[in-house]
Order: structure tokens, then C-alpha cells, then sequence
């Protein structure tokens, strides 16, 4: 089976309370950064206001737009990135939402798990709380843009900080890779990469001379890259399950393209049969390809194989259960694969 590879990001903020919500900037720029789709997700409006924000799924100036949203239990913890709604979900018990999205069979990702920051000089924390109802959403944001950049930063490093941005990035944090890891020990968990990009302020857009935090610049660093057993046909409807399908698979890698471009690489059934998400005989030989030579790491839940400086490993699983790939460019994290699952 040849896989077809598309990417995007996630995690992506507008201003729900106004018509337009940016979308001519918001396509426009995915395009410059040749991106093929979007899930926006916009924190839930305090009213619920502009519910026909949903009808903007679609495309876009070439690009596959879905509606999302950040949905919190008014609350600064326990957020969830959901898609597939058609409705404000926010504003409650988080229990409610995470049981909804189940029940709904939406798509939903726990939000900066780890996330906290003293960036403004006070420490703000959105880190997840309730961690026994992770298991009842879809997965997780492993690595997300704000919070790796943001959670070294402070008033008295911040311009250094910005300057060096995004070469200072430091990968996903290890303590969420291992939370990824444990519950994927139990059924599947999908990883994600998520920007939480929001919209400048007037202000903090004229400080930001570099462009830096701008919709197209920041669409070329953290991305995900799906594969799909289809080629997108630009049918809206048809594309916009591709795309969900691939992400509630887990037939996704997540890398930082600003370091290397990522595109090419694959981690699965040496017969291409199979691919992340998906599960094979602990006998089947697997294949890791690159598209450029970097350092390797296979990880499973009790051992971690090391290979350096290569571009394509063929190998076989020792023990059953989910193994991953990390890979590292220069030193520096790129490419995350999600699970293939080994009985």
C-alpha cells in the first residue's frame, strides 16, 4: 500500500467573535508555508456566541480548514483541543466534555499537559489535573510551540529568548512523552504537535519586528504530517474525513520543519503495508526511513535502541506493545513518530 503524506498544524486561535475570524490571513499564510490543512481551535466564547462559526470547515485558498475548538471548564487547567462538533462544547466540567467527545466520537487532545510559564514574570500554569480521563480522549499535544518556548522564558531573557527563536526550541517535554507513553500501554493515544498560536494585539505585533510570531512564519516550524491511503480529491467533505481519520488512526509524525524539512520520512511494515497507529506480528520486519542522515532512537515502555547517523534501519521488535521513533538532527529533536502497536 503506498501512503500518500500531507501536513498541517493544530492548536490554532482566532477570534471566534468576529465574522470574518481571519480566515484570508489565517489560508494565506498555510499556503505560503505549503501546508495542505488547518484545525482551528479558538477558546469556547464565555456566551457561546457565533455558533455558525462551524460552517467555515471547508477549503480555503487551497487549504483543508477544520472547525475545532479549545474547550475549558472556565478554568485555566484541563483544556481539550476537540473537532467534529458542530457546537460550543467549553464553558463546563471538563468530565462533561471528555465524555461527550467520546460519546460523539469526536476528535479530542488534551492541551499542553504540562504546561506552565512565567513568561509575564507570574507563573501561569495550564497543566492537566485530572489525568484519569485521559484515557477516554483521543490523545494528547506532545510538543507544543508556546510552551517549549515559553517555559524558559521570562521578562529578564525574553528578547535574547525571541532573537534565538525558533533555533532554542528543546523538543517535547519528558515528562509528556512519558505520560504519551503509559496510557498508550493501555489502548491507543494518539501524539500530536500543537502551535497555540493566538492573534497579535495591535501592540505586540509592532515589537514583533522579526515577524516571528506571525500565522506564516509559525506554519513552518511544529508541523504534522498524516498519511493517507487516499489522495485528497479537494472534495471538502470527503478531504476533511481523510484528514480526521488519519489523525484519530495515529498514522501521524510530528516534527520541527524549521530545523529540516521532515517530508519522506516513514516508520513502518518493511512491505509498506502498515504504518504508524496500526498494529502487526512482533515478527514482521520494520522499516525507519529519513530524509536525511540523523540519530535514531526506537523507544518502547522498558528499552530504547540507539542508532547514529543513518537514513534507513530495518528492524525487529523484541517485546510486544507500542514502539515509537524519535529522531534527532544535528543534535536538536525533529521527528516524533506516533505508536505502531506489536502483538
Amino acid at each position: 500500500m503506498a501512503f500518500h503524506e500531507y501536513k498541517g498544524c493544530l492548536h490554532i486561535h482566532l477570534n471566534p467573535d468576529t465574522r470574518d475570524y481571519q480566515l484570508n490571513e489565517i489560508a494565506s499564510a498555510a499556503k505560503k508555508a505549503g501546508l495542505d490543512f488547518l484545525v482551528l481551535t479558538p477558546h469556547t466564547p464565555a456566551r457561546k456566541r457565533n455558533p455558525d462559526y462551524f460552517l467555515i470547515e471547508g477549503y480555503k485558498d487551497g487549504i483543508v480548514l477544520i472547525a475545532g475548538e479549545e474547550a475549558d471548564e472556565r478554568s485555566g487547567f484541563n483544556h481539550v483541543l476537540v473537532f467534529g462538533n458542530k457546537g460550543w462544547l467549553g464553558k463546563t466540567e471538563v468530565e462533561k466534555i471528555v465524555f461527550s467527545s467520546e460519546k460523539e466520537s469526536f476528535i479530542s487532545f488534551a492541551a499542553h499537559p504540562d504546561g506552565k510559564h512565567r513568561l509575564f514574570g507570574f507563573e501561569t500554569d495550564h497543566r492537566w489535573r485530572k489525568r484519569d480521563l485521559l484515557e477516554f480522549l483521543t490523545g494528547l499535544e506532545v510538543w507544543s510551540l508556546l510552551f517549549d518556548f515559553a517555559s524558559r522564558t521570562n521578562p529578564s531573557n525574553v528578547v535574547i529568548r525571541y532573537l534565538r527563536f525558533p533555533g532554542n526550541l528543546r523538543g517535547p517535554f519528558s515528562p509528556t512523552l512519558n505520560l504519551w507513553d503509559s496510557v498508550a500501554e493501555k489502548r491507543k493515544f494518539v501524539g500530536v504537535a500543537g502551535l497555540d498560536i493566538h492573534p497579535l494585539r495591535y501592540g505586540i505585533k509592532c515589537l514583533d519586528i522579526k515577524k516571528t510570531f506571525s500565522y506564516e512564519f509559525v506554519f513552518r516550524i511544529l508541523r504534522n504530517h498524516i498519511l493517507t491511503e487516499k489522495v485528497l480529491t479537494k472534495n471538502a467533505h470527503q478531504d476533511i474525513k481523510a484528514v480526521e481519520n488519519a489523525l484519530r488512526q495515529g498514522r501521524i509524525f510530528f516534527a520541527n520543519d524549521f530545523l529540516a524539512d521532515s517530508t519522506g520520512f516513514f516508520f513502518g511494515t518493511q512491505d509498506g503495508k502498515f504504518t504508524m497507529g496500526d498494529t502487526v506480528d512482533l515478527d514482521d520486519s520494520l522499516l525507519i526511513e529519513l530524509p536525511e542522515k540523523a540519530d535514531v532512537k526506537i523507544k518502547n515502555s522498558t528499552q530504547t535502541l540507539s542508532f547514529k547517523n543513518t537514513k534507513r534501519i530495518i528492524f525487529k521488535g523484541k517485546r510486544t506493545g507500542p514502539h515509537r521513533v524519535e529522531v534527532y538532527y544535528k543534535e536538536k529533536p525533529w521527528i516524533f513518530s506516533n505508536h505502531m502497536y506489536l502483538r
